[in-house]
């Protein structure tokens, strides 16, 4: 099997614009009574009545939707400015009267606010009742109808389709909303392993039950739409293409939506134990990927909440990210509990939470999350690790007595981690208790004499902080000879040998020695900058070079 980077449609589709744009949703419009029978699964017909694809669009359009979100700060690249919108993400098609709607993972994957655009112009709100990340299937039901019955599609049967077989996609590439295409299926595949790359998610993998390749157009928007046979039965759900390789597209065969309609149907008494451990699994992971992408969208931007309770003078985007940002907490926060509430151990939910509230300085939360967590949990390695982060982030925000406290409680429960002892040795150097730092730092290196970040620190207290040159060099060369006794030919990275070989060129330089100072600065030079700071670093130790040959 040929493993190729694709794109699934739509993921990129508002980065390209092609979107349609509206600022305000209608309200829904009651619409006549729809007697149309539910679908059910047909068998194939016999090749002498096949429809032409006018036909089939007559026959179905009623039934296919367009599928909507509300996105928050949109950036158009029509009008270069950032504004809330809605953004039409894919297609699908209804299945059941009441107002069930199939179409692709993808297409409503981390959105809020879906919408359903019916052929008629109107929308309504959806929401997901159940979703197969494995073949990127999603099932949708239109909420608020006010006892509409929608017109439905028929269900074929994807395990019955042939190769050469006439076949017709319907959907919005593009935006361009109910497009229909022909061709023929041109492969069967089973077992199909594809990966892409999700801008929010990196790489992706997917192993997809059955594919139907396909030889009629389908662009970004088609995803989650109708793929129809020759009879107007739908035989596959419209769902990815290889860009850049040609006519090579695909859908994902409609029986493997099918085995899933007679779960969402179920009552919870009718249904077996494994079934609802499978729908409570679906709606922990959903919960829990929407809950991920909440906390990052938080994350990214709180720089403007930051700037907000220091703001001057009332900046509009500021104050607009801020709310958004707080509305996103909320968000993150609720669906991180509803995680919790379906699977109380699962500790990387909590983790994930503490970091959600130490990263937006709610210190009070965190610290009643870890109360909780410590009550929960027995494994000091695990109560260790969120320690850690709410220490750090004491340090961080300079509430020094409350990092150590928690350092200290760490080293009871587990005295052999040595990263805890430099924690509380640098905790002290932020406080600027420079001899009890340097006496931390020192029985670090007595307990782990290789523990090469102590050497520096100690080095830099004397050489930064003190103004004992002699002293730092011999901690500087302490460092550099415990570094080249672990150095395995990977070259030296990271910001504590920045310092290192700052600091030692910087001393080299008071000593006048040229030589040893230039050696110094070429591993400096080598050694990647990730900040403004580490490259002023570099330049620093240069000029300092230069000055000796004046």
């Amino acid at each position: 099997m040929k493993k190729l980077a694709i794109l699934i449609f739509l993921l990129l589709l508002p980065i390209i614009s092609f979107s349609q744009e509206k600022e305000i949703a209608p309200e829904p419009v009651k619409k006549e009574e729809n007697k149309q029978l539910l679908p059910s699964i047909l068998p194939p017909k016999s090749g002498t009545d096949e429809l032409n694809a006018q036909e089939i669009f007559e026959m179905n359009k009623n039934a296919l939707v367009s599928i909507w979100y509300i996105a928050d700060g949109y950036y158009s690249y029509y009008s270069y400015i950032q504004k809330d919108t809605m953004l039409l993400n894919g297609s699908g098609f209804v299945i059941y009267e009441e107002g069930i709607i199939g179409t692709n993972v993808h297409v409503i994957e981390n959105k809020d606010s879906l919408l359903v655009k019916t052929f008629d112009g109107t929308f309504y709100n959806a929401e997901i009742i159940y979703t197969d990340p494995k073949n990127d299937i999603a099932i949708l039901k239109i909420i608020n109808t006010n006892g509409t019955k929608f017109p439905t599609i028929k269900i074929g049967d994807s395990d019955s389709v042939r190769i050469g077989q006439s076949i017709y996609a319907i959907g919005s590439p593009l935006g361009f909303e109910y497009t229909i295409s022909e061709g023929i299926i041109a492969g069967l595949r089973t077992n199909e392993k594809v990966s892409f790359n999700d801008y929010e998610s990196g790489l992706v993998e997917k192993v997809f039950d059955k594919v139907i390749q396909i030889t009629a157009a389908i662009s970004p928007g088609n995803s989650g739409g109708a793929l129809f046979n020759g009879y107007g039965e739908v035989i596959g759900i419209t769902t990815y293409s290889y860009g850049f390789y040609g006519n090579l597209n695909f859908a994902v065969g409609i029986n493997t939506l099918s085995k899933h309609l007679s779960e969402i149907n179920l009552k919870d008494s009718e249904m077996t134990p494994e079934m609802i451990t499978k729908k409570e699994d679906d709606l922990f992971n959903r919960s829990y990927r929407s809950a991920i992408n909440y906390k990052y969208r938080v994350t990214d931007n709180w720089f403007y909440s930051k700037q907000r309770d220091t703001m001057k003078v009332y900046d509009t985007l500021i104050v607009k990210q801020d709310s958004i940002n707080k509305a996103n907490f909320i968000k993150s926060e609720s669906l991180f509990e509803k995680c919790l509430n379906l699977r109380p151990d699962s500790f990387y939910v909590y983790r994930d939470l503490l970091d959600l509230y130490i990263f937006t300085d709610n210190y009070k939360k965190a610290e009643d999350l870890y109360i909780g967590i410590r009550e929960k949990f027995s494994s000091d390695s695990l109560l260790n690790t969120l320690s850690s982060s709410l220490a750090s982030a004491y340090s961080s925000s300079k509430d020094y007595k409350k990092a150590l406290s928690f350092y200290e409680k760490m080293l009871k429960a587990d005295s052999t981690d040595y990263f805890i002892y430099y924690q509380i040795a640098n905790t002290y150097e932020m406080m600027k208790d420079y001899e009890t730092a340097i006496k931390k730092y020192k029985q670090l290196i007595k307990k782990d004499s290789s523990y090469t970040k102590a050497y520096i620190a100690i080095g830099k207290i004397y050489y930064a902080n003190i103004n004992d040159y002699e002293e730092a060099s011999k901690y500087f060369d302490l460092a550099l000879d415990r570094s080249l006794r672990t150095d395995y030919g990977y070259g030296y990275y990271g910001t504590e040998y920045i310092d290192l070989f700052y600091y030692l060129g910087m001393t080299a330089v008071k000593e006048k020695k040229k030589t040893l100072a230039l050696l110094y600065y070429i591993e400096l030079k080598n050694i990647y900058s990730y900040s403004e700071e580490e490259r002023n670093k570099k330049l620093e130790l240069y000029r300092a070079i230069k000055k000796l040959e004046e």
